[in-house]
């Protein structure tokens, strides 16, 4: 779906809609890779994740979400 957003030049909104953004850990993105460049940070990771609430509710997501994020800062030696 990427992709296609990506290749037909979709608007933010409808790639939302469709689906397309997600939570750290349910899509592509190599969240440990990232971390482990930030060795020696000491502040806060924010993630801002834009979802279709009919589409992932958005407590269940969240709570994924964190649990992804907190997952990957320890796997990334952050903690």
């Amino acid at each position: 779906m990427m992709w296609q957003s990506n290749r037909e030049d979709w608007s933010f909104l409808d790639s939302v809609l469709a689906g397309v953004y997600t939570v750290p850990g349910d899509g592509m993105i190599d969240y440990v890779r990232v971390l482990k460049e930030l060795q020696g940070y000491s502040g806060w990771v924010v993630v801002e994740a834009e979802q279709d609430p009919v589409k992932a509710d958005p407590a269940v997501y969240s709570k994924l979400g964190h649990a992804n994020l907190s997952r990957f800062i320890k796997e990334a030696g952050l903690v």
